[in-house]
């Protein structure tokens, strides 16, 4: 997150057929509403949610949707 212009970063990874997801923020975008509404939860700076028996890429566009619905929101 030390990268200018970033607020907000995700990473998904495939393990034993789920998809991880981790949300890192600095504040200004609340990671915790956007995975909330994929079934996880956390903190405003640190969260994560777990998706069954997805792919990768259904998944990231799952995120995708969960962002711009959240950006849309405020």
């Amino acid at each position: 997150l030390n990268i200018n212009e970033i607020e907000a970063a995700f990473v998904l990874a495939n393990v034993s057929n789920r998809i991880i997801i981790s949300g890192r923020s600095l504040g200004a975008i609340n990671v915790q509403v956007i995975l909330e509404k994929l079934g996880g939860g956390g903190h405003i700076t640190i969260a994560g949610a777990q998706l069954e028996n997805s792919s990768l890429t259904i998944a990231e566009l799952r995120l995708h949707n969960a962002i711009d619905e959240v950006l849309f929101e405020q």
